[in-house]
C-alpha cells in the first residue's frame, strides 16, 4: 500500500515531551555555542593586539634606535674618515700585478659563492663579471675583505684589517672594532655607510657583497637599500629615520632584509647615510614568540602573521617551520603555482614568497577589524582575528587564525554531550518513533548526504530512487538538478580555460596576469629591456615590382626566419607593419642578458636569411636598430589592438635602424654599455633625434654574419 507523505509525517510524530526535550536542548546548546565561540574570538583578537603592538614597537625602537646611531659623533667621525682614505687609496699610483691577483681572486669568489645562489633565483646564468663593481680600488678592496678574508662565510666580520696597510686598512682597523660591537649590542644584522654624492657603500660591517658597491648601479640599483637611502637624502624627511618595508636582497641572494636609514649631518652638510640592516629574525621571533606557539596558548594550529601590500607574507609561517613537507601538499592542493611551492622549500621560508589573498587580509587592508571565517592560505577552514598595521610609513595587515576544526572543537564536545543527555532521556519516549523515523528519513538522508558532499568536497554525487511516493519524486528531481549541475559545472571550466589561454595568447605574461587578477591595466613600465627594429629592403623595388602574392610569400619567408630566431635566443616579436619588425628581449621574462641575447638574434637573424639563396642576399638588406632601457606597455580598450609597445627606448631603436646602413645594426649608449666588449661595434656618428637631441651610436656589420651563414 502506499503511503502518502502526510500518513508517514503522522506515524513519524514524535510525543510532545520529546518535542520539549529537544527545544530545551537546542536552547542550551546555542547558549553554549555562543559563549564558547565568543571566547575563541576573545582570544583571537588577544593574540592579534598583543603582537600588532609588539611589531609597532619593534619598528619604533629601531627607528629611533638608527636615529640615535646616525648622531654618534663615533659615527660620523668614522664616515669622514673612511672616505678621506678611500679617496686617498683611489689617487695613489696603482699597482697592476697587485691589481691584476685581486680582480682574478674576487672573480673566482664570485663564481663560486655568489653566483650560484644568483642562478637559483634568476633562473639563468649570471655572469661574475657584471656582478663584480667596475671601480678598480672597490675590486681590490672587495678581494682582501671577502674574497681573501681568512673567516668563514657568515664571520667576514672578523677580519679587523687587511694586509695591505693602506690608509683605509688603518682606519678599517680603528673604526671596525666599535661599530661591529655596535651592531652587536643593538641586535642589527650589519651597518652599511653610502656615500651620499657617488652612492658608493664605502663600509659595512658583515662584508657582503654591498660592500663598496654601488646603489646607483646594477644589480643592486633597483634594490629596497637603493630606495631607502634615496628616501632618507629626501629633504621632506627632515634628517629623520625612516624604514623601507621588506625586500629580496641581491646580496643576500635575493633573500629578505629589511633596512632602517639617517642621513649622517656634520656642521649642516650630509656626508654619507647610514643604512641598518635589520634582523628579520628578531621580528618573527616577536610573532611566533620564539617558535612556542603551544606555550602560548595557539594550541596546534593557532598562528599570527604579517602581509604586505604586494599580499605576501612579512613572517615566517607556523606550518613552513613545524610542518614543510604538509604545508606544501596543502599549498599544491590549493592552486599555487610549482616555481613558488618549490622556492618556499628551497629557502625553507614563506616570507615575501606566500601569497595570501584571503578574506581577513583584503578586510585588513580596507581598515576593517574584525573577526571572521573564511579559507586560509592552505585552503583549510579557520577562524581568524585580522587588522591593519600602520607605523612609520609601513602599512601590513596582521592575522591571528586557528583551523576551525581546533578552535571548535569545545563546541562539538558540547554538541555530542547534550546529544547524548538527550538520547538517554528520550529512549523511553522514542521507541516506536525511530522505527517510523528510519523509514521516514532514509531517502532524505540519502539526499542530504549527497547535498553535503557537494557543498564540503564539490563532488556531485547521484541517489538511488528507493520509491514511487513523493520522495521518489524527490530523488528522482534532485537526481535531474545534479545532472545539470555537473553539466554546467563543465561550461564553466571549459570558459574559463579557454578564457585564460585567450588572454595569455593576446598579452604580455606580466600584463595577462594582471588582467586576470582582475585588475583594470592600461599601461604597463617594464624596466630593463632591449628592444629591436629591423627594417627591409628589397622585397620589392621601384624597377621590379612584385605581386600582392609574391610580396606575401617573400614576406612569409623573412618572417619566419626572423620569428625562428628570436624564438631561439628568447626572444618576443611585437610586431610587424610595413617594411619593419619589432621585437623585445627581457618583456615577459627578466633577464640579464636582454642585450646580448639580442645581439645574437640580429646576427642569427643575418645568417638565417642568406641561407634562403643567393636571391635573398643580392636583393635583400636588413637593417637594425637597438636600445636598451624601459618600455610601456599599453592595453587598448575594446575594437583596437590588443597591445602595443610604446616608449623613448622604442622611439630611438626605430631612429636607428632608419640611420643604419644595409646589413647593419646601430646600438644606442644603452645598448652599448650592457654589451661590453663586443668584438666588431665601432662607434658611429651620432644621430640626430629632433627635441630629444643626438643619440651616441655604435656598427656593427652584419657582412660576417652573412658570409658565416654561406660556407
Amino acid at each position: 500500500m502506499r503511503l502518502s507523505l502526510r500518513s508517514k509525517i503522522i506515524l513519524t510524530l514524535l510525543p510532545l515531551g520529546l518535542v520539549c526535550l529537544a527545544i530545551g536542548g537546542a536552547l542550551g546548546y546555542r547558549t553554549g555555542y555562543t559563549a564558547l565561540t565568543a571566547s575563541i574570538e576573545q582570544q583571537l583578537t588577544a593574540q592579534r593586539e598583543a603582537k600588532r603592538q609588539r611589531v609597532e614597537s619593534y619598528v619604533r625602537n629601531q627607528l629611533r634606535l638608527t636615529d640615535a646611531a646616525g648622531g654618534f659623533p663615533v659615527v660620523a667621525e668614522a664616515s669622514a674618515a673612511f672616505l678621506a682614505a678611500l679617496k686617498a687609496v683611489r689617487a695613489a699610483p696603482a699597482d697592476p700585478a697587485a691589481q691584476g691577483a685581486a680582480d682574478t681572486a674576487l672573480e673566482a669568489w664570485y663564481q663560486k659563492n655568489f653566483v650560484p645562489r644568483i642562478d637559483r633565483i634568476a633562473g639563468g646564468h649570471a655572469e661574475a663579471a657584471k656582478l663584480v663593481p667596475q671601480d678598480p680600488t672597490s675590486r681590490r678592496l672587495q678581494a682582501d675583505y671577502i674574497a681573501r678574508n681568512p673567516n668563514d662565510p657568515g664571520r667576514k666580520d672578523g677580519l679587523v684589517a687587511a694586509p695591505g696597510g693602506d690608509a683605509y686598512d688603518q682606519v678599517h682597523a680603528r673604526f671596525h672594532p666599535i661599530l661591529k660591537h655596535f651592531v652587536d649590542s643593538v641586535g642589527f644584522y650589519d651597518i652599511n655607510l653610502v656615500d651620499p654624492e657617488t652612492g658608493d657603500v664605502f663600509y659595512t660591517v658583515e662584508k657582503e657583497v654591498d660592500f663598496l658597491s654601488n646603489v646607483k648601479t646594477n644589480p643592486f640599483g633597483r634594490s629596497g637599500f637603493a630606495q631607502i637611502v634615496e628616501r632618507a637624502l629626501d629633504p621632506r624627511n627632515g634628517g629623520k629615520a625612516v624604514v623601507q618595508d621588506l625586500t629580496p636582497y641581491p646580496p643576500s641572494g635575493f633573500g629578505p632584509q629589511f633596512f632602517t636609514a639617517v642621513p649622517i649631518v656634520v656642521d649642516g652638510r650630509t656626508i654619507a647615510v647610514m643604512v641598518a640592516q635589520l634582523d628579520i629574525e628578531a621580528m618573527n621571533r616577536l610573532l611566533t614568540d620564539g617558535g612556542r606557539w603551544r606555550e602560548s596558548g595557539q594550541g596546534e594550529t593557532g598562528e599570527v602573521y604579517l602581509v604586505g601590500e604586494d599580499r605576501l607574507m612579512r613572517s615566517q609561517s607556523r606550518f613552513a617551520q613545524e610542518h614543510p613537507e604538509a604545508l606544501s601538499a596543502d599549498l599544491k592542493s590549493a592552486g599555487l603555482p610549482e616555481a613558488t611551492i618549490k622556492g618556499i622549500e628551497a629557502f625553507k621560508s614563506t616570507i615575501l614568497y606566500l601569497p595570501v589573498k584571503t578574506d581577513g587580509v583584503e578586510k585588513a587592508f580596507h581598515n576593517q577589524i574584525g573577526v571572521a571565517r573564511y579559507n586560509d592560505y592552505r585552503g583549510k577552514a579557520v577562524i581568524g582575528a585580522y587588522g591593519p598595521i600602520e607605523v612609520a610609513g609601513l602599512r601590513w595587515a596582521i592575522v591571528a587564525e586557528q583551523d576551525s576544526d581546533e578552535a571548535l572543537a569545545p563546541v562539538t564536545t558540547l554538541r555530542r554531550d547534550l546529544l547524548a543527555a538527550a538520547a538517554l532521556a528520550a529512549v523511553a519516549l522514542t521507541l516506536f518513533a525511530l522505527g517510523c523515523a528510519s523509514v521516514f528519513t532514509r531517502p532524505i538522508r540519502g539526499i542530504l548526504a549527497a547535498m553535503v558532499s557537494f557543498r564540503d568536497k564539490r563532488e556531485l554525487r547521484r541517489v538511488p530512487v528507493t520509491s514511487s511516493d513523493e520522495f521518489g519524486d524527490l530523488e528522482t528531481g534532485y537526481n535531474a538538478m545534479a545532472d545539470e549541475i555537473d553539466a554546467r559545472d563543465q561550461a564553466i571550466r571549459v570558459l574559463n580555460r579557454e578564457k585564460e589561454q585567450m588572454v595569455r595568447s593576446m598579452y604580455p605574461a606580466t600584463v595577462a596576469e594582471r588582467l586576470q587578477r582582475g585588475v583594470e591595466t592600461t599601461a604597463e613600465t617594464v624596466s630593463n629591456v632591449t628592444v629591436a627594429v629591423c627594417l627591409f629592403d628589397g622585397i620589392e623595388t621601384p624597377d621590379a615590382p612584385i605581386s600582392a602574392d609574391e610580396a606575401r610569400e617573400r614576406l612569409n619567408a623573412l618572417f619566419d626566419v626572423l620569428l625562428a630566431t628570436a624564438t631561439a635566443c628568447g626572444i618576443e616579436p611585437v610586431h610587424a607593419l610595413g617594411g619593419s619588425y619589432v621585437a623585445v628581449c627581457g618583456l615577459s621574462s627578466p633577464r640579464f642578458d636582454h642585450a646580448d641575447r639580442t645581439l645574437a638574434w640580429i646576427r642569427e637573424s643575418a645568417r638565417g636569411v642568406s641561407r634562403l639563396g643567393a636571391d635573398w642576399v643580392r636583393d635583400v638588406s636588413l637593417r637594425f636598430g637597438v636600445a636598451s632601457g624601459d618600455l610601456d606597455v599599453l592595453v587598448f580598450s575594446a575594437g583596437h589592438a590588443p597591445y602595443d609597445v610604446w616608449g623613448r627606448t622604442l622611439g630611438v631603436a626605430r631612429r636607428l635602424a632608419a640611420a643604419a646602413a644595409p646589413q647593419t645594426a646601430w646600438v644606442d649608449e644603452s645598448a652599448f654599455a650592457l654589451l661590453g666588449g663586443v668584438d666588431g661595434l665601432q662607434p658611429c656618428p651620432p644621430v640626430e633625434n629632433g627635441p630629444s637631441g643626438r643619440i651616441a651610436s655604435w656598427s656593427l656589420p652584419l657582412s660576417q654574419a652573412v658570409a658565416e651563414a654561406a660556407q
